[in-house]
């Protein structure tokens, strides 16, 4: 008779119920909540996030920024610094 033993799930009978883990790629791979961000955060990653869809697809534009997870009022209140700096970062690079 064979017998296979598996190290990863508790033995039979046993009250523990296995807990997944979630490997450390993964968690880094999330994009962060961008409707909780303070106004210079918004401000920053909004420009990132306009340069990295200038280079990957031309801009990019309300509606996509709101996929991104912006709320209307921060679009609304901070596309133009968003892009003024997003324009400066990519002329010092």
């Amino acid at each position: 008779m064979r017998r296979s033993y598996c190290n990863r799930l508790p033995a039979r009978g046993s009250r523990i119920t296995p807990q997944p883990t979630i490997p450390a790629y993964i968690k880094s791979s999330l994009v962060p909540a961008r409707a909780a961000m303070s106004p210079i955060e918004t401000i920053e990653r909004m420009a990132s996030d306009m340069r990295e869809a200038a280079y990957r697809e031309g801009g990019l534009t309300r509606e996509g920024l709101e996929l991104l997870g912006y709320s209307a009022a921060q679009i609304d209140t901070h596309a133009a610094a968003a892009r003024q700096l997003a324009n400066k970062q990519a002329v010092l690079s």
